[in-house]
């Protein structure tokens, strides 16, 4: 087996729950990836400062839109999945933590030598998502690993279960006004309801109040081609010009209005009120094996990403932010970050 890099600290220490490599897979009767990252151990926070620090990302950061030459994630032309090379692996390491590998990181995440690939497996819906997750996080050259004390889970969801309730019941007379408001605007239901990701590849009926024209994947089918997605380094989730929003719509996102349905979720246990944003299945075969530790944990309402830049951070930056969330929660950084989402949803900023 290859020797396992030493890793140099650079500017913050990551990985507090503890990193998965080659040799924790090589004992016989080992669970699968996913059992072993879900398993209960602990600990782990650092100063937000720090973990909210991207090169290049700064407040003055314009809205990205059509008209100044971003590119929305489906819109983007590509010869296919992207080899992932070992330069990409270093590059992952540096990116995700802050950490300077001294050497290559070589030998993969896997219980059969050799079985390392160095393209991304494309995903057949016919497969169980969990188990094509699996089946790519085995390929994964090091994963960072979720707080799984069971006392920080059992404190998580009390949390979740309370704030949720409490915001739902305040909030309830606002929603059944957005949602009169929504159905006046324009036709179609009020509720948005999708398919997404959240914690071990399950997948999940999302809600959200509609933003968007009911036909708008007929009206604007370019914009749903993720099969051709391009590099996540240079595309955004949401564009400020998107021509699929309604009027009412465009004003429910600037004031995260149009997420107030995500509480039920987090009540149903499918989202949690602080983690990365649910993603969407067809996307899943476009991240980093590496990158898969994101669904480790459960999805969010609100996260590191969210109360970092929003909308204003390309698709990479955000999964970036969201590892290093991955790596550091504990209960007290999920109070923060719900302390912080205050501020930045009455600014608005990256908001739309």
């Amino acid at each position: 087996m290859t020797p396992q890099p030493t890793i140099a600290v650079r500017s913050w220490v990551v990985g507090f729950h503890g990193i998965l490599r080659a040799d924790d897979l090589d004992a016989d009767g080992r669970p699968s990836l996913c059992a072993l990252a879900l398993g209960n151990r602990s600990l782990g926070m650092q100063r937000m400062r720090e973990l909210t620090f991207l090169p290049g990302v700064t407040p003055l950061r314009a809205n990205p839109s059509s008209t100044s030459g971003h590119h929305h994630l489906g819109a983007v032309q590509h010869d296919g999945l992207g080899a992932v090379d070992l330069a990409d692996a270093v590059e992952a390491v540096e990116r995700i933590t802050g950490l300077q590998p001294v050497e290559p990181v070589e030998q993969p995440l896997s219980r059969q030598p050799g079985a390392a690939t160095t393209l991304p497996v494309p995903w057949d819906p016919s497969e169980p998502l969990p188990d094509y997750l699996e089946r790519r996080l085995g390929t994964a050259r090091f994963l960072y690993l979720p707080n799984r004390s069971r006392a920080y889970r059992i404190a998580k969801r009390a949390l979740d279960l309370v704030g949720a309730t409490v915001l739902l019941l305040l909030a309830a007379p606002v929603m059944l006004a957005i949602a009169l408001l929504i159905r006046h605007d324009s036709p179609g239901p009020a509720v948005f309801r999708q398919q997404r990701v959240t914690r071990g590849g399950r997948v999940f009926t999302f809600y959200k109040f509609r933003t968007m024209w009911v036909d708008a994947r007929e009206r604007y089918p370019d914009l749903y081609d993720y099969q051709r997605s391009g590099p996540f380094s240079d595309v955004f989730y949401k564009l400020e010009d998107d021509p699929r929003n309604t009027g009412v719509g465009r004003w429910l996102r600037r004031t995260t209005l149009d997420e107030l349905p995500n509480l039920f979720n987090v009540i149903r246990g499918e989202m949690s009120l602080v983690g990365p944003r649910p993603e969407l299945p067809e996307l899943i075969a476009h991240y980093r094996a590496e990158d898969l530790a994101l669904f480790f944990t459960k999805a969010g309402l609100t996260g590191l990403a969210q109360v970092s830049g929003r909308s204003l951070l390309t698709v990479k930056e955000r999964i970036t932010l969201d590892l290093r969330y991955v790596a550091q929660q504990t209960l007290l950084l999920d109070l923060r970050i719900i302390a912080r989402t205050v501020g930045t949803v009455v600014r608005s900023k990256g908001a739309f």
